[in-house]
């Protein structure tokens, strides 16, 4: 082919230049090379164009390479485009690439096609794209593609992206994502994207492994409006951290049906901070299950208001006897009514006192047989003697060991007569000799 004249060389149709060897093809000069007509070079097949060397390729002109139909485009390998630059790259139709071709692309490939190739690109173009690919595109780049091109990304695509490539998107694109996209999403990334991304974003179509993910930085970062439509399941997977990073106008603003994804654990874990944040009404809604996670220390923080919220039939034995005397104070009348019997007697001595005179006159007979001796022996004279016969008949003869003679002889004579011979034959010689002094 060396010894052909560049005369001769223009002269061969576009069939002869499409039999031309690698090495033939190769062997034509620069010169020769450039003057090749565009009739002449569509002769060569896709299958010629994969064998050419970059020397070879790098002869075209920007005018013949952009001659290249859309299946010559497709036979350039990727070493080729790795290696011939932003020259023939930019004088390539990007959109004849094949997506194994754009996979193929490395960074500095990415970096060589212009901003118009971009956005020509379609979607199943950008979806190709590696990580490195995308990495490569300008913001100006990024934030100019399309909804359709973004619809091109996986959600594994949108996994590996770093959190620069994901900055550039604006916050339209963003609310663009679908919701396979935004699940892609790793908790790396949400961490550490910031609040104009998470802002952008459709919270409800995070998934509860991401939510729980969710420093208290991020869950900070979310609008009251996002955190509003969360769904119970949503709710119920944020840590401990993440519940207590919400404003007391978000958790004030939960519904019952968002409170209801919170476990009893969760419940447990939470701040006295965040639960005072909890109005009476959604304490008020909170379950058997979800008051029974409700720790000693947590009740004890509970104001008047909020304890009053509470169907005390909820409470566990445990949580009642961990009640300090300023919780029991706190709880209403009616709410000492409703105790059990079991309830009654986990009242810890040291808070049972804090029944007052009233709530003591209106146990029940049930109510009053659960007290136990030390109970009864913390009591002072004053509230003892409020309890009427039907409570003091009630007490066990276990209960009556705490008794003491003055709380026996500040007793009236009808409810010092109100002791059954069991409980008499119960007590020590002192509350005998006690009980026959008042009855004498």
């Amino acid at each position: 082919m060396g010894n052909l004249t560049t005369t001769q060389v223009a002269a061969l149709s576009s069939a002869q230049i499409g039999a031309l060897s690698t090495g033939g093809f190769d062997a034509l000069s620069t010169t020769e090379v450039e003057a090749l007509s565009t009739t002449q070079i569509t002769g060569l097949t896709a299958t010629q164009i994969g064998k050419l060397s970059t020397t070879a390729l790098s002869d075209l002109s920007t005018t013949q390479v952009g001659q290249l139909t859309a299946t010559q485009v497709k036979g350039l390998t990727t070493t080729q485009l790795n290696t011939i630059g932003a020259t023939f790259l930019d004088a390539i139709d990007a959109t004849s690439l094949s997506t194994s071709q754009v996979a193929g692309l490395d960074a500095t490939a990415i970096g060589n096609l212009t901003t118009t190739q971009v956005a020509a690109l379609s979607s199943a173009q950008i979806g190709a794209l590696s990580t490195g690919g995308f990495d490569a595109l300008s913001t100006t780049e990024v934030e100019a593609l399309s909804t359709t091109q973004l619809t091109g990304l996986t959600a594994t695509q949108i996994g590996k992206l770093s959190t620069t490539a994901l900055s550039d998107l604006s916050t339209t694109q963003v609310g663009q994502l679908t919701a396979t996209q935004v699940k892609g999403l790793t908790t790396t990334q949400l961490n550490t994207i910031g609040a104009t991304f998470l802002d952008a974003i459709d919270a409800t179509t995070l998934s509860t492994s991401q939510v729980a993910g969710l420093d208290a930085t991020a869950i900070g970062n979310l609008t009251t409006t996002q955190v509003a439509a969360l769904s119970s399941a949503q709710i119920g997977a944020l840590s401990t951290g993440g519940f207590d990073a919400l404003s007391t106008a978000e958790v004030q603003a939960l519904s019952t049906t968002q409170l209801t994804g919170l476990t009893a654990t969760q419940i447990g874990k939470l701040s006295t901070t965040a639960l005072s944040d909890l109005s009476t009404t959604q304490v008020g809604q909170l379950t058997a299950t979800q008051i029974h996670g409700l720790t000693s220390t947590q009740l004890n923080a509970f104001d008047a208001a909020e304890l009053d919220a509470i169907d005390v039939s909820y409470f566990a034995t445990s949580q009642i006897a961990g009640l300090d005397a300023t919780a029991i104070d706190n709880l209403t009348t009616t709410q000492i009514g409703a105790l059990s019997a079991a309830q009654i007697g986990a009242i810890a001595s040291s808070a049972i006192n804090s029944l007052t005179t009233t709530e003591l006159n209106a146990l029940t007979s049930t109510q009053a047989a659960a007290l136990t001796s030390s109970q009864i022996g913390a009591l002072t004279t004053t509230n003892f003697t409020s309890l009427t016969t039907d409570s003091l008949s009630a007490l066990t003869t276990t209960a009556i060991a705490g008794l003491t003679t003055d709380d026996i002889s500040a007793l009236t004579t009808t409810q010092g007569s109100a002791f059954t011979t069991p409980q008499i034959q119960a007590m020590s010689v002192d509350q005998v000799v006690a009980l026959v002094t008042l009855l004498s």
